[in-house]
């Protein structure tokens, strides 16, 4: 096994996975919402090394399709194969379908960290919930939280977050007069693409956010979220540029626009002119709507 390409608690993770296969469990590709989360000192710990393994360890991107094999082929009792784990069937905490009942920000927050059932949760160090006025008028959607902004729990922080500031004051814009958040709350772990089943269970919280907020434009920032959002598979590239009527889920049609993610233009700076445009869009959808509000 070539060691280099993982850190130490994946090799933690895969002993563990050695030792319940071995014996005559099959661990499922989700952590147990009903066990207290391993800290990380004790995951770093020395005896750790010597095989005095914790009691739960949560199940990481690089094994997660070893477990989820496991699961599969993995007997039960009677002879049969156990059935694969689906998010259907996974417990939890709070029922999505109640989410019309969260009739705040404050209490939407308060839902979210307290939703245990998220593995998401148990490996990112802090909930990035939002920043900026969330009366604003402008609505920022970005993608999912990187190190700086799971280390601060602010949305659009570090490099990409200042872009972003001075990207927003060219049209006369801060964070006084917009609302910032991401599609996901928080940060994967190793920065890893989110799974489906991850993107599906935290969609509705999103689409709350957006129902609660409630504001007259959303800014969609990178191809993960504008195609979440929009439906849409076709790239940033073809979906930036204009505007669409969308539904977050309330029969509410509010003018949504999607753009190039601060983060891709520190690595892409000749794509800049293009988000300067989208900017400039924006600009002109909001003097719009200024002039009616005047004239009616």
């Amino acid at each position: 096994m070539p060691t280099q390409i993982y850190d130490r608690s994946d090799l933690i993770a895969m002993l563990r996975y050695q030792f319940e296969i071995g014996i005559d469990e099959a661990l499922l590709d989700f952590p147990d919402p009903l066990a207290s989360p391993v800290e990380l000192s004790e995951l770093l710990a020395t005896k750790n090394m010597t095989g005095d393994l914790p009691a739960k360890i949560p199940a990481g991107p690089i094994i997660g399709s070893m477990l989820e094999k496991a699961t599969k082929v993995a007997p039960s009792q009677n002879g049969r194969r156990a059935a694969s784990p689906t998010l259907a069937a996974r417990p939890s905490s709070h029922n999505i379908n109640d989410l019309s009942k969260i009739a705040s920000l404050a209490d939407l927050r308060a839902s979210l960290a307290a939703l245990d059932v998220c593995p998401l949760k148990h490996t990112a160090s802090n909930l990035c919930f939002a920043d900026g006025n969330p009366g604003a008028r402008v609505m920022i959607i970005g993608e999912v939280p990187g190190r700086d902004e799971d280390r601060m729990g602010v949305p659009f922080v570090g490099f990409a977050g200042q872009l972003l500031d001075k990207m927003l004051a060219s049209i006369s814009l801060d964070r006084e007069s917009a609302y910032l958040t991401n599609m996901l709350p928080w940060r994967p772990p190793g920065n890893r693409t989110p799974t489906d089943e991850e993107i599906a269970m935290l969609t509705p919280w999103l689409f709350r956010h957006v129902q609660l907020a409630n504001p007259d434009v959303i800014l969609l920032l990178g191809g993960a979220a504008a195609k979440l959002v929009l439906g849409s598979q076709d790239g940033i590239l073809k979906l930036r540029g204009k505007w669409y009527d969308t539904d977050f889920g309330d029969g509410v049609m509010r003018p949504t626009l999607a753009s190039l993610h601060p983060a891709y233009l520190l690595r892409s700076p000749a794509q800049k002119r293009l988000a300067f445009d989208d900017l400039l869009l924006l600009a002109r959808h909001l003097n719009l709507l200024v002039a009616d509000n005047k004239s009616g």
